[in-house]
């Protein structure tokens, strides 16, 4: 009988167990070959540079092919240890480790081959559905790249580079072992240790990290400390690692207290504890992998769901732009007849009047100055709004334009409209000073006549989407102080027009209407002789923007989160299917006292169960947690919260599948 022979038969009687070897391989070289044909895509690299995406798509391609050649590595070694017991036979029958490695080796180029031929052809047929989908989330009609001959190579190369390395990882292994320790190699228990003080230790350190990390976010201790929080992700990485091996001992001492619970499952309890020191190191790394690709999957998707409703919260206008006393001089009437001339039709047209002023702010005795800030009377907000908003003389209404945590909020306010040279002077002072300077030096420079001071508690806040955001050196719209008419009439008069701006601000019938936006553009350029600097906004071109740069790394995520899952549903299946020896002795002896297959098929289900779902639910748990309280200080957390929340059940139901699966192989394998 020949070595082709052999190995053959060998495939065809062991078909079952190399299914998931190969399904594995064939996954990652589809995944490969579809997401690299994004890079050798001409129209998706020149559409990725115009985005600044180009560096992305190549960093997230790295992850992935290292990624993959670990995974397939550690699946290499997990699977040779699952045979160990058939590779003792062919030696006890005469077999030689040469020709044993030799088998190894024609096996490996039957199973690569048949791994990049089944992958190619796999990625070849689901890339236009592949396609699809990029197009649908990157909002690109009919985006078709085609796969090409570099696309293909590359899949050839690391294959042939993911071959080499599982050749030599399987010839040392195998050189390495004796006859008897390749029978024993799939059922010898990796050898543990279990402190239960260190995983007691661990588990108050975790708690006590949970219980910080929301008071460190809401700033309520360690203010502005990134190393505080550092601290605690490192603990929320490092502890369950300890935690994990001590959970069985812990979980006896607290059932201990229920006798009839803890005598029912002792059998359970009792192997469990054994297998989760030996599992503990599989475990964790399940853990990792899977809080990884809900973290990655579920933040990237939230932010991508909320984009579109932040976009209209930040911009309820389709166009707008600043007009001031030297650009963008021009009226309703003519930009209305520009539309019109294109085919347009504007459905609303507001114009606000601001006076722009520094914004000065005084907390615990000193002052800080930033960006300019709109200051709108109370009259024109009211006519702008449709509202009936009344501000007294010498307080204010803040409005922000879209929800925000504000970090001013226990501020004064000082409303400095002071002669622009002299504020230049006061500016260049707070310059040397690092933008902070003491409130008695500051008032004490000031005319006593040019300037507000509005303590905190004559201060209100209130949301409004009362104009486009905006932001440039001289303009910034995110939020406005609303004052009394008469205190804005006294700053106006004091500072004249060159203060004074108009927010121009436009509803299309047709919110995607780029004839209208481009002729508007095109006009206020030659009316400001090729100055941009004041340039119009288009609310659906900077969706389209944040859609493609946000769809994007959805996208890329996605793929890395399915990579991350699906290895830590192998990685845990290869290790279940390694013991299977050891657990048909068990099962023997569990027969020989006196219990039924159908007793023996629960027993170990319960044990699975607990050893498949420690670390999801560890991992579901601490995620969700997480993401609750980052979500909780975020515009538009609770809708991006429950989008996360989607993620996390669809991931329970594929471990559930998972879980399924694995059993019922398992058992069928244990029990026969």
């Amino acid at each position: 009988m020949t070595f082709s022979s052999i190995i053959i038969k060998n495939i065809k009687f062991n078909f079952k167990k190399y299914i998931a070897y190969f399904i594995a391989n064939s996954f990652i070289i589809a995944v490969l070959l579809m997401y690299g044909s994004l890079v050798f895509s001409k129209e998706f690299t020149e559409g990725s540079k115009a985005t600044g995406l180009t560096d992305n798509v190549m960093t997230t391609l790295m992850i992935m092919i290292v990624f993959s050649i670990v995974f397939i590595s550690y699946t290499t070694i997990s699977f040779i240890r699952y045979r160990g017991k058939e590779f003792g036979v062919y030696l006890t029958l005469g077999v030689t480790t040469r020709d044993l490695r030799k088998i190894l080796f024609i096996e490996n180029i039957l199973i690569l081959f048949a791994s990049l031929v089944v992958g190619m052809i796999v990625g070849t047929l689901f890339s236009r559905l592949f396609y699809m989908v990029i197009g649908k989330i990157l909002w690109i009609d009919n985006f078709t790249p085609s796969l090409n001959i570099k696309t293909y190579s590359m899949c050839l190369a690391i294959a042939i580079i993911i071959f080499l390395i599982n050749s030599m990882f399987q010839l040392i292994f195998v050189g390495r072992l004796s006859i008897m320790e390749l029978i024993k190699s799939s059922s010898k228990a990796e050898v543990g240790k279990n402190n239960f003080i260190i995983g007691a230790i661990a588990l108050i350190a975790l708690i006590t990290a949970l219980y910080l990390f929301p008071k460190i976010v809401n700033q309520e201790i360690f203010i502005g400390s990134e190393s505080a929080l550092l601290i605690i992700i490192i603990i929320t990485i490092i502890a369950p690692y300890f935690i994990i091996g001590s959970l069985i001992s812990m979980v006896n001492i607290v059932l201990m207290n229920f006798k009839k619970t803890y005598n029912k499952n002792l059998l359970v309890l009792s192997s469990v504890q054994h297998k989760f020191i030996s599992y503990k190191s599989v475990i964790y790394l399940v853990l990792i992998l899977a809080a990884a690709a809900i973290t990655l999957i579920s933040m990237t998707y939230s932010m991508y769901a909320t984009i579109e409703k932040d976009t209209n919260n930040r911009y309820p206008y389709d166009i707008s732009f600043i007009q001031n006393d030297k650009l963008n001089k021009i009226s309703e009437q003519e930009i209305k007849n520009i539309s019109k001339s294109s085919g347009g039709e504007i459905k609303q047209y507001k114009i606000l009047e601001n006076i722009d002023l520094m914004d000065y702010r005084a907390y615990e005795g000193k002052v800080t100055v930033g960006r300019n800030i709109a200051v709108i009377s109370e009259t024109n907000y009211n006519d702008h709004m449709g509202t009936n908003v009344v501000v007294n003389k010498g307080e204010l209404l803040q409005v922000l334009n879209s929800p925000a945590s504000n970090k001013y909020k226990d501020s004064d306010v000082i409303i400095n409209f002071n002669d622009l040279s002299k504020q230049k002077e006061q500016t260049s002072k707070f310059e040397e000073g690092n933008n902070v300077t003491r409130i008695d030096d500051f008032l004490a420079a000031m005319d006593k006549d040019s300037y507000i001071y509005v303590e905190k508690n004559k201060k209100r806040y209130t949301e409004g989407k009362y104009t486009n955001e905006s932001y440039s050196l001289d303009y910034s719209r995110r939020t406005a102080l609303i004052i009394n008419d008469n205190d804005y009439r006294r700053i106006k008069e004091k500072l004249g027009p060159q203060v004074v701006s108009y927010d121009h601000l436009i509803k299309l019938k047709d919110p995607k209407d780029y004839k209208s936006f481009n002729v508007i553009s095109s006009e206020l350029r030659r009316l400001n002789h090729g100055d941009e600097s004041l340039k119009p906004e288009f609310k659906q071109q900077i969706l389209e923007e944040n859609i493609k740069e946000n769809g994007f790394m959805l996208f890329s995520s996605l793929f890395l989160g399915m990579m991350f899952l699906i290895a830590s549903g192998v990685v845990l299946y290869f290790k279940v299917l390694t013991g299977v020896d050891e657990e048909k002795e068990r099962a023997k002896k569990l027969v020989q006292l006196g219990m039924t297959d159908s007793e023996v098929s629960k027993v170990l289900t319960k044990e699975l169960a607990i050893i498949f779902f420690t670390p999801v639910v560890l991992a579901v748990s601490l995620i969700t947690y997480f993401l609750s309280i980052v979500f909780g200080v975020v515009p538009n957390g609770d809708y991006m919260f429950n989008k996360s929340l989607i993620v996390i059940v669809a991931y329970i139901v594929l471990q559930m599948v998972a879980f399924f699966i694995t059993r019922e192989r398992y058992t069928r394998e244990v029990i026969g």
